[in-house]
């Protein structure tokens, strides 16, 4: 019997439910605004986890409502959280928009914005919309939403604010926290940018010397954070560099790299210090392991001490697909690695002293050595034959600008340049530059003065110091002045100009790919004579050429049956090797040599 009357109640009890439900849905049908029928439904939703019915029934109640009563405001901005605390964002956000409307004030404003940060909806456009509606002191109201979506995830609506305060209302008190967003949202350069336009104003906030050491951290360069880390602790009263030790995660760096960071900079003293690394050292027991290989091989230089020294240097990039690595080698004449820099995508010699690369994790292009400067916001840098000026070109691709010896900028024009290969006349007084499509701009190098604008179907627009040639579609030189086709033995791909009139050119491969393997000619136009230096070489596409003609020295890679790369130094009037490098199964490219 006991049995039996235990059955009867399970059967008894989900239709005792089924009708509470019913009734509870009938009370709100009559009347919308009976907030305790909508708090009796919600909880029981909740209690089964029933929340595409707790979203809907919230939903449809907000729909049907003019006014909203304190008590019935309060429990649905309790059952909006409770939405987004359960991943259903769509419903909190058409439900805390419609809440806005009805109730526009500060708290229901960060309900909505919050719940359109939550299903990562957010926009600067709809933030300076929403906060227009509600009308009164805007710099107020984005003060408070600044502080109240500290706590956020992900930051983008706190982000978004600092970056109204800042940019709207000359807030500058937000300049840290915005760039701190700025972290988060991966954007350095814009980051490093704002940190050196704004040094004078924050000179003395420790978090701009940290957020400067955060993002020298992210770019490798280890030691300048640890000084930077050091002159930020001068301003500090200690309550700032646990926060900045906290932002580190917002970049990537080996882990053992951001605990021994952390341990050398919050050493007060040298005995400190010395606790801290022991310390360190304890926590990561495979570093003797690691030490006994390293400290058999001396140390490779550094990009300073490889400038202040008087050695011939040969420098290429090694690209390794398999582990994402990519770094510029230093190398003697004996093919002996010197020094690298790490992480960079194309560097070259601007004299013997100084250096220019392009950082792949700092997104700028550099100078070190007796010359120092820093473009942010530029990927692409060309050099002029006699290595006194280059062409920088910013990273999306509509600004081209002329640096000239001194590092300033000497112009600037708006471009549209492609991938194909900048090309300079060997004096270097022009440049030829694809602006757009089926575009090339002939440009003055002094002046920055558009010559000429060619707008028809060529591959490669490249200089003499007197004319102008082109590779048009089906790979014929043209000499442009009186259209006049060479009469090359091969197709090309890529030319340029060397020595003596003798034009360089790559033969177009059968089939073309980022990396095209085929014959490298030089073609004398006087004679016609047309010779092959090597018929392994490489061309990348880029918008640098990957093979460099200096003088009557030409650089490039060249590979062999096993498909092993080397980098070759070649006198091309002579034939003499002047430098080989050991194969490698790596990519070897963009090839210099240190100018004496």
């Amino acid at each position: 019997m006991k049995r039996l009357i235990f059955v009867i109640l399970l059967l008894i009890i989900p239709l005792v439910g089924i009708a509470q439900v019913e009734e509870l849905k009938a009370k709100l049908a009559e009347n919308p605004l009976d907030f305790e029928s909508l708090q009796a439904l919600l909880k029981i939703y909740d209690e089964d986890y029933d929340f595409e019915s707790y979203g809907t029934t919230l939903k449809e109640v907000v729909s049907a409502i003019a006014e909203i009563p304190e008590p019935m405001y309060q429990v649905i901005k309790e059952a909006i959280e409770k939405l987004i605390d359960n991943y259903y964002s769509d419903y909190a956000e058409a439900i805390s928009e419609r809440l806005y409307e009805l109730e526009p004030k500060r708290d229901s404003l960060l309900l909505y914005l919050k719940t359109l940060n939550s299903n990562w909806n957010l926009s600067e456009d709809i933030v300076r919309e929403a906060v227009g509606r509600l009308g009164g002191d805007q710099v107020e109201t984005y003060v408070f939403l600044h502080d109240e979506s500290a706590e956020l995830y992900p930051a983008e609506l706190q982000l978004i604010v600092s970056r109204i305060l800042v940019e709207d209302f000359g807030e500058t008190d937000y300049l840290i926290p915005y760039i701190v967003g700025l972290l988060d949202d991966y954007d350095f350069s814009t980051a490093r940018s704002l940190l050196n336009e704004n040094s004078e104003l924050l000179y003395s906030e420790p978090m701009f010397y940290y957020l400067n050491g955060i993002l020298d951290l992210e770019g490798g360069h280890y030691d300048d954070a640890v000084d930077w880390f050091l002159q930020g602790k001068a301003y500090d009263d200690g309550s700032d560099i646990h926060e900045a030790l906290s932002l580190i995660y917002y970049i990537y760096i080996p882990e053992h790299v951001s605990a021994l960071f952390s341990a050398i900079v919050l050493a007060d003293d040298e005995a400190s210090l010395t606790s801290n690394i022991q310390e360190f050292m304890v926590n990561y027991e495979e570093l003797p392991w690691i030490f006994s290989w390293i400290s058999r091989v001396p140390e490779p230089k550094k990009l300073v001490e490889i400038l202040s020294e008087e050695e011939a240097v040969i420098l290429y990039n090694s690209v390794n697909f398999d582990m994402e690595k990519i770094s510029i080698g230093f190398y003697d004449i004996a093919g002996v690695l010197q020094g690298n820099v790490a992480n960079a995508i194309y560097g070259q010699f601007l004299d013997a002293r100084t250096f220019v690369y392009i950082s792949e994790n700092m997104e700028g292009v550099f100078v070190e050595g007796e010359r120092k400067a820093r473009f942010d916001g530029f990927d692409v840098y060309s050099l002029s034959p006699d290595r006194s000026r280059f062409l920088i070109m910013d990273t999306w691709g509509e600004t081209i600008s002329m640096v000239d010896s001194d590092m300033s900028i000497l112009w600037s024009l708006p471009a549209e340049y492609s991938m194909i290969p900048v090309a300079w006349s060997p004096d270097g007084s022009r440049i030829a530059v694809s602006t757009g499509w089926d575009v090339y701009s002939i440009i003055d190098v002094e002046s920055g003065e558009v010559i000429e604008a060619l707008e028809s179907y060529y591959d490669l627009v490249f200089l003499s110091d007197e004319e102008m040639y082109a590779i048009d579609y089906d790979g014929n030189i043209v000499r442009l002045e009186d259209e006049s086709v060479l009469d090359t033995d091969a197709p090309a791909l890529w030319a340029g100009f060397g020595d003596n009139d003798k034009i360089i050119y790559f033969e177009y491969p059968e089939e073309y790919m980022d990396f095209s393997y085929d014959s490298l000619h030089v073609f004398d136009p006087n004679t016609g004579e047309d010779k092959i230096v090597s018929d392994r070489a490489l061309f990348m596409d880029a918008p640098v050429p990957s093979l460099k003609i200096e003088g009557s020295f030409i650089y490039f890679t060249e590979t062999d049956l096993e498909g092993l790369h080397r980098v070759v130094v070649l006198d091309y009037t002579t034939n003499e090797v002047l430098f080989e490098s050991s194969p490698s199964r790596d990519v070897l490219i963009f090839p210099d040599v240190r100018p004496e």
